[in-house]
């Protein structure tokens, strides 16, 4: 292995396919490790080879062959590692002391990531976030410690540790604190997959993988589409046969024209239709087209292709496949996977442990977009001090399309009815009722929104409209919405993300769902 060091493998079979951890065994060997063998001695035989800049180890020698020959010695160390359902079984050589059994739950830190397949050598690491240990027992004899995972998902390697002290019952220290183990699979039914990325499905033609615009999410977006042929496969696995939601999130700037632009949908290799993906004014606007597509049960070829007939000249970031009509929990206590930070950093905000969300390190929205649709969201505000006031008093904010911002704020007894309160259709109406309840509560907004709607050159004939019940009180009752509020993106006929403001104040959310209608 890389940097002279020889690494243990426990292996398992999870719904057919082969997956396990992978331990550290021994370090500080000459050069990274080429060839294992086992002699009639019983030592272990390493030949290392190593090159410029990879295989090598600063201050080591850049070839070898070494022995190890065992001593005799059992140590305390982690034997194997097992997925199951909820989390990990992690068997020990021995007995746990006490003292760590007293605070198991505490006594491990975890973490996922997968790598996406690019022409980059390796593949770049992606989509890495914390994990939290929900519930950790030990077995009667203390050599087994079933760990509950909150968040694991698929297609990931997870990064086990073990922080020091973490001893045995006879006093000795854990030998290897850390294992990676590859997620394949889940044991126990899962759901489908909802997200693939265009960059990591397969390209033809001119297409090819770009980061020049922000906002995108994974490791870039595919662009190229401004010849024919190019095209874009990703290949979609679904546990029913039937008809699904299939979302393309794109981008159509205003090059070489602006307006609607058109490619070719195929699935398992015939052409269902040409769409029609409208204006995001600039190349720097995200947008989702879903199409009502047919799938077989089992992997699907998704392929997006500029034919004879299309326009082509737009970019393509990420394809979302969910069952037709269903309402889309965007958060519920779990994952972040429906957000991404506005720059297309992986979402980052606080989950906290009674299961709601809190804000930090920049606004989020959501990587799919809609159109017409009806929002439920859940916030609490934060007690602050009386000195503290005005905007600065529990600030944030829902945009709706990432263009138009319901207000979040402490307007609790707030006799003032305006439009920079809670509830209110930011700097253009205030809500009819003030219905706050008081900060540290949780409080409701229910949204139904009307997108604007636009004419064949491009131009709005129809105002958005919005309906919101806050706390159970209609406060806007089909309002038009006359244009974008502050920090929005542009008006213009594409579909947009919900967006949650950071405002830098400790907001709070939960419950966050979406139905979207027509």
């Amino acid at each position: 292995m890389t940097y002279g060091g020889l690494q243990r493998a426990y292996l398992e079979q999870v719904r057919g396919v082969d997956q396990g951890a992978v331990f550290r065994h021994t370090q500080g060997l000459e050069a990274g490790v080429n060839e294992v063998s086992l002699g009639p001695d019983g030592d272990i035989y390493l030949g290392g080879l190593g090159a410029g800049g990879n295989w090598g180890q600063p201050g080591k020698l850049a070839y070898g062959l070494q022995k190890l020959t065992p001593n005799g010695t059992n140590v305390f160390d982690m034997k194997s590692m097992s997925a199951t359902r909820d989390g990990f079984k992690i068997e020990y050589t021995r007995p746990l002391s006490s003292a760590t059994v007293a605070n198991l739950a505490q006594a491990y830190r975890l973490a996922q990531w997968r790598y996406a397949p690019t022409p980059a050598y390796g593949g770049p690491k992606v989509d890495e976030e914390s994990l939290t240990v929900t519930g950790a027992t030990a077995s009667a004899d203390r050599r087994t410690v079933t760990l509950k995972v909150d968040g694991l998902k698929r297609d990931r390697v997870v990064h086990l540790r073990s922080p020091r002290p973490f001893t045995a019952a006879n006093g000795a220290e854990l030998w290897n604190t850390e294992a990676w183990y590859t997620l394949n699979e889940i044991p126990g039914p899962q759901p489908d997959r909802v997200f693939y990325e265009a960059e990591e499905g397969h390209r033809e033609g001119t297409a090819a993988i770009d980061t020049e615009h922000p906002g995108y999410s994974g490791v870039g977006f595919v662009d190229g589409y401004g010849a024919l042929n190019a095209s874009t496969t990703i290949h979609a696995e679904v546990t029913k046969a039937g008809e699904y939601e299939v979302g393309l999130r794109y981008s159509n700037g205003p090059n070489p024209f602006q307006g609607d632009k058109t490619i070719s949908v195929y699935v398992n290799g015939r052409k269902i239709r040409q769409t029609t993906l409208p204006s995001t004014v600039t190349w720097q606007q995200w947008a989702t087209k879903t199409e009502r597509l047919t799938l077989r049960r089992g992997v699907n070829a998704i392929q997006y292709r500029v034919d004879a007939t299309d326009t082509g000249h737009v970019n393509l970031d990420l394809v979302s496949v969910r069952p037709p009509g269903e309402r889309i929990v965007l958060f519920d206590g779990g994952d972040l996977s429906e957000w991404q930070h506005t720059d297309g950093r992986t979402a980052s905000w606080l989950r906290l442990p009674d299961g709601a969300m809190e804000v930090r390190n920049g606004d989020l929205r959501t990587k799919q977009a809609f159109g017409d649709f009806r929002l439920h969201v859940e916030f609490k505000v934060p007690l602050l001090p009386p000195d503290v006031t005005g905007q600065n008093r529990g600030n944030s904010g829902v945009y709706l399309q990432e263009r138009y911002e319901i207000q979040i704020l402490d307007s609790y007894g707030d006799p003032t009815l305006d439009n920079n309160e809670a509830g209110a259709i930011y700097l253009q109406k205030a809500p009819d009722v003030n219905a706050a309840t008081p900060p540290e509560t949780w409080q409701t907004y229910d949204i139904e929104y009307r997108a604007a709607r636009y004419g064949s050159d491009g131009a709005k004939t129809q105002d958005a409209r919005v309906t919101l019940v806050w706390n159970g009180v209609v406060v806007h009752d089909d309002v038009a919405i006359t244009g974008p509020t502050g920090g929005s993106i542009p008006e213009g006929p594409a579909t947009g993300s919900i967006r949650l403001q950071d405002h830098q104040n400790t907001v709070q959310y939960r419950d966050i769902w979406i139905e979207p209608l027509g």
